[in-house]
């Protein structure tokens, strides 16, 4: 008997040639296996028994970084194969539904060899074999060989060769691999970008250690892209940073050891050790213990703190020098900006920032931000997918006849490419109002479209009419849908929830802001939605946003503008808040009396940012979300004062609709400041704002017979928040949904959009 078979999944990359080669020699069959396209081909021959047998090990012993979606099994006329053999790869359009798999840690057994004194690969930080280490951010185009990877730079020595060519070795085909005699070699230089050490060995990593322990600021080359590391536990190389980089207050994570050294300032429950300690590798955020020690300056004003172990081998030989455990291990781009991944590129930008430069060689092909995830109650939450999890596709629920792309929003923003019944969400881009920025986002759309085979025609983008990211799709795309926001983020929603094509949910979309149908800003919604349609039901009061996007920046403008509807000029200017200017308090009351530049807006986000400042916590955003993240600390150790809830009835357009009263909520925190601390007071602002969302859904959910609830957006990063809608909604009996495979924020929009753009191109067709 004789099969032809293609694997559909994670199958180029991991092992799964040599795997094939093993178990086929096992069960004595002839034949071959191939990398085709970017899946792979599989010709056996040999007894119908043999051949059942092997069928069956290919789907139970597979490598464990592979992942097999789907099998074609046809027959094949007989051949006359000798032997079982990998052949070179083909390329083939032919099959669209799988692709390399991401970025991942050194494995035990090269840390082993690493560490081992007698081995070739002593101390040689680029260790890596089919197990483990970089893959998305070495390749440039498949099918997935060396040769088509930045590691063609660096042909292999004898030693290397023997072991990628042989079928037995765990090396076989592991396109990274390489040794200090044919590999990428390490640079140190100092601020001059004068070489201070090359070789290939560890010495510049022993000197990088000691300068770290010493209180220099290093900039460090990895695997996805430069990090910049500093010492954690002292506060003057810190204070330096950022007065170099002019982040005040932005928080950085740290790098450490191990999990026990994680132990001695943060608190670890068993979920967030198993995302630590993953093959992953991602950035959890950690709530601090009261044994914290770490500087002030790491995480200024907030109850946690991100961290992740070393993985790469460079970071293991460093953490292992290094007399101080923990350090931090930020982004070297600033906020929103493409991460650095050339060395040219690193001294140029960081020129002035950093006192020494630890590089190598080797290229990076497509940058990659570490992932961070945050356990909300027992669910993960993705706040950025990207190194560890891209380009990994996802499943969808159903199977899109029309192929598709998702530009994303525009702050934090990814793209989607939908093929099939696979979506494959790009690594973190940024905030594309940034021209570099919006140059990243473009090339990754072209490389993502290369990697995955698909050319959609369709592209989905946001209905905001001066995004940079709609206008390039309107460029570019032979056709665009634009998409509203929130429903682009509860499409998501329902898609990582596996839900069928047919259902409808209410979902409740909390978020900072979103352009709306009618023009407005939205940012607190309820909404009836299905796959590709939806209906505005309930939302927050509207909010003028005296300034515009300014009020975003300086919270206290928000204050002014919520209060304004109750206060007199003259009890406003008795609030004490903080401007950007002197008498701008002024400015803003007459601004709003006058009705010059107010943006009307229903933002969750900006309200949670009005009660910051009124509670003198945050009176100017120095980075995204940091009014609302300083406030649930705060509320951590408070607990709840009664703030009735009030609903009132809101003529929105041509629609009456039942609106939550946040003016009255603010109302009551402000003539509450002298009566409760303000921890109770955040707690309640909180608390308050949860249930009114709940029970605003719940009645719609009734009213529409509908029996699952969902949240999204930028708010559901809040625990608080997120749990007591979950208790309430829950002790209704409706279904409650969240995210756990892609941002609950704007970096999961670009899902939502190609899935919208997929349905509706298709209904029309």
């Amino acid at each position: 008997m004789s099969k032809k078979i293609h694997v559909y999944g994670i199958v180029q990359g991991v092992g799964f040639r040599p795997f094939v080669y093993r178990i086929a020699h096992e069960h004595g069959l002839r034949g071959y296996v191939l990398n085709f396209g970017n899946g792979v081909e599989i010709w056996i021959e040999g007894d119908d028994k043999n051949i059942d047998e092997f069928l069956h090990d290919l789907n139970t012993e597979r490598p464990p970084l592979s992942k097999i979606d789907k099998m074609v099994i046809e027959k094949a006329p007989e051949t006359g194969f000798e032997d079982f053999m990998i052949k070179k790869s083909k390329k083939s359009s032919s099959i669209k539904s799988s692709i390399i798999p991401p970025d991942v840690d050194i494995c035990d057994d090269c840390l082993s060899e690493m560490f081992n004194q007698s081995d070739r690969r002593y101390h040689y930080p680029f260790t890596v074999c089919m197990d483990c280490g970089p893959r998305y951010t070495t390749v440039s185009c498949l099918p997935y060989d060396r040769q088509n990877t930045t590691m063609v730079d660096f042909p292999l020595c004898e030693k290397c060769n023997e072991e990628y060519t042989s079928p037995m070795d765990r090396r076989h085909h592991a396109q990274s691999i390489c040794c200090s005699d044919c590999g990428p070699r390490m640079m140190l230089y100092d601020d001059g970008r004068e070489l201070v050490l090359e070789n290939h060995s560890n010495e510049a990593i022993i000197k990088t250690a000691k300068l770290l322990d010493d209180g220099s600021i290093l900039a460090i080359k990895g695997i996805g892209g430069v990090h910049i590391a500093a010492k954690a536990t002292d506060d003057e190389p810190l204070l330096r940073l950022r007065k170099n980089l002019g982040r005040s207050e932005q928080p950085f994570a740290v790098m450490t050891r191990d999990v026990e050294t994680a132990r001695n300032f943060t608190l670890i429950n068993p979920i967030e050790e198993g995302l630590l300690t993953s093959y992953r590798k991602p950035i959890v955020v950690l709530e601090k213990s009261d044994e914290y020690h770490l500087s002030q300056y790491v995480a200024p004003g907030l109850h946690n703190i991100a961290v992740f172990l070393p993985y790469a081998g460079l970071h293991h030989l460093l953490f292992r020098t290094l007399e101080e455990p923990t350090c931090v291990m930020t982004s070297a781009n600033l906020p929103g900006r493409p991460m650095i991944t050339s060395n040219v590129e690193a001294f140029e930008k960081l020129d002035g920032i950093v006192d020494y430069y630890l590089l190598h060689n080797r290229r990076i092909a497509n940058r990659a931000d570490d992932s961070v995830v945050r356990l909300i109650g027992d669910k993960m939450s993705f706040i950025r997918r990207s190194r560890g999890y891209v380009p990994e596709p996802i499943t969808m629920p159903f199977t899109f006849e029309i192929d598709t792309l998702g530009v994303g929003p525009e702050i934090n923003n990814t793209v989607t490419v939908l093929g099939g019944d696979q979506a494959y969400v790009s690594q973190y881009i940024g905030d594309t109002k940034k021209i570099e920025t919006l140059r990243y986002h473009n090339e990754v759309v072209d490389h993502l479209k290369q990697l995955t085979g698909i050319n959609p025609l369709i592209w989905g983008c946001d209905l905001h009419p001066s995004f940079n990211t709609t206008h390039y799709a309107m460029e570019n795309a032979e056709k665009t849908i634009k998409v509203q926001h929130h429903h682009a983020h509860l499409v998501s929603l329902m898609a990582d929830a596996m839900l069928p094509r047919d259902v409808k949910i209410i979902g409740i979309a909390a978020d900072g802001a979103g352009y709306g149908t009618d023009g407005t800003i939205w940012g607190g919604e309820i909404l009836e939605v299905s796959y590709d349609n939806f209906r505005r039901c309930a939302n927050l009061e509207t909010q003028p946003m005296p300034g515009g996007d300014a009020a975003a920046y300086y919270p206290s403008r928000m204050v002014l503008g919520i209060l304004s509807k109750v206060l007199s000029d003259g009890e406003l200017a008795k609030i004490k808040l903080r401007f950007k200017h002197y008498k701008e308090g002024e400015i803003v009351i007459k601004q709003l009396r006058r009705n010059i530049n107010v943006i009307p807006t229903t933002s969750t986000g900006r309200v949670l940012d009005a009660i910051s400042s009124l509670l003198g916590i945050t009176h100017h955003r120095s980075y995204e979300g940091e009014p609302a993240m300083k406030l649930e600390s705060i509320a951590r150790k408070g607990k709840c004062v009664e703030i009735p809830l009030r609903f009132k009835t809101e003529r929105l357009g041509s629609e009456n609709r039942t609106v939550l009263d946040t003016t009255q909520i603010v109302l009551d925190i402000y003539e509450n400041l002298e009566v409760h601390s303000r921890s109770d007071l955040a707690f309640s602002a909180e608390d308050a704002i949860a249930t009114g969302l709940a029970e605003l859904a719940i009645n719609a959910a009734e009213k529409g017979g509908i029996g699952t609830i969902g949240l999204v957006g930028g708010v559901a990063y809040n625990e608080h928040i997120t749990i007591r809608v979950k208790e309430i909604v829950e002790a209704n009996d409706f279904t409650f949904i969240r995210q756990d495979k892609i941002p609950t924020g704007d970096g999961g929009v670009s899902l939502g959009q190609a899935i919208i753009a997929s349905l509706v191109a298709d209904n029309k067709s």
